[in-house]
């Protein structure tokens, strides 16, 4: 790759040495892009004037051309998913491995994309794998490769009815329309699911599961900070059995800490109503939001 067509975002990477994670980061993308180091790609660097550069661009055939222009694009979509994730580094040593497929393809992912959120998220993923090699999954870099701005926000929106951090409950797909208005306020319905366990981001069925609470425990159900307390009212079961749901794949658990799903109030008031665990009763809610 000649330098001279890097655009200045991922020069400013390579050479911004400030700190510690910002040093050994640049100095691992050097790598990658030109297989230097800085101290080699500066100490080589060589000076035009415009004249030169004004000459030499002047001559170059067309298909040469269009291919820097392919290039220039490329590597300004990687310049923008850089620059994203520097604040967001805190190693300070490089710990990537030679053979971290998951760090460099989405680094080579990166060249491609445009849309901002994508590339917001592709950095955050990008600082996060950096910081503690091994936080993500192969599957992972497979979702992102497949996820466009909309399968994105259709995730985002979905996100809003996860309960326990991991899961949705099933009978949420199969209410009347006039019994699920939280529904139709986020867009969303069955095809919507279906398209995002398509994407590996929900396990592709339904699920079931029982707790053991030897201790005979009040259950809380989790829906963002706040909490709907259930205890129980038979004498001999206390196991919580959880209604059926659709759970979040590690995929979907890896990507969903990156956006900003919003609380919904009129679904936290369906589930206070409509949310049934054998043997146990709602006895109250934790009231703090934030």
């Amino acid at each position: 790759m000649d330098s001279n067509i890097i655009p200045s975002t991922v020069t400013k990477v390579v050479s911004d040495v400030s700190s510690k994670p910002l040093a050994s980061f640049g100095e691992l993308i050097s790598l990658w892009l030109f297989g230097k180091s800085i101290g080699k790609c500066q100490a080589q660097k060589q000076i035009a004037t415009e004249k030169e550069l004004a000459k030499w661009e002047a001559e170059k055939p067309w298909f040469q051309k269009a291919q820097e222009q392919k290039f220039i694009r490329e590597y300004s979509n990687l310049g923008s998913v850089l620059v994203q994730a520097q604040p967001l580094l805190n190693s300070d040593s490089n710990k990537i491995e030679n053979d971290n497929d998951l760090f460099y393809g989405l680094l080579e992912h990166a060249k491609n994309i445009s849309n901002s959120e994508m590339q917001q998220l592709i950095a955050k993923i990008i600082a996060g794998e950096y910081n503690n090699p091994g936080s993500y999954s192969m599957s992972t870099l497979h979702s992102i490769k497949m996820l466009g701005k909309e399968e994105l926000e259709l995730f985002e929106r979905i996100s809003s009815l996860v309960i326990n951090y991991d899961s949705i409950p099933k009978i949420i797909f199969t209410l009347p329309e006039n019994a699920k208005d939280f529904m139709g306020e986020l867009k969303i319905d069955f095809g919507s699911l279906q398209i995002l366990q398509n994407l590996g981001l929900f396990l592709p069925n339904d699920m079931t599961s029982s707790l053991a609470n030897p201790l005979k425990q009040i259950f809380a159900l989790q829906y963002f900070e706040k909490k709907i307390l259930f205890k129980p009212t038979h004498e001999n079961n206390f196991s919580v059995k959880m209604p059926e749901f659709y759970a979040l794949s590690i995929t979907g658990k890896q990507i969903i800490k990156h956006l900003n799903p919003k609380y919904n109030e009129r679904y936290f008031s369906w589930l206070k109503e409509n949310y049934i665990i054998p043997n146990f009763k709602v006895i109250e809610e934790n009231k703090t939001h934030e």
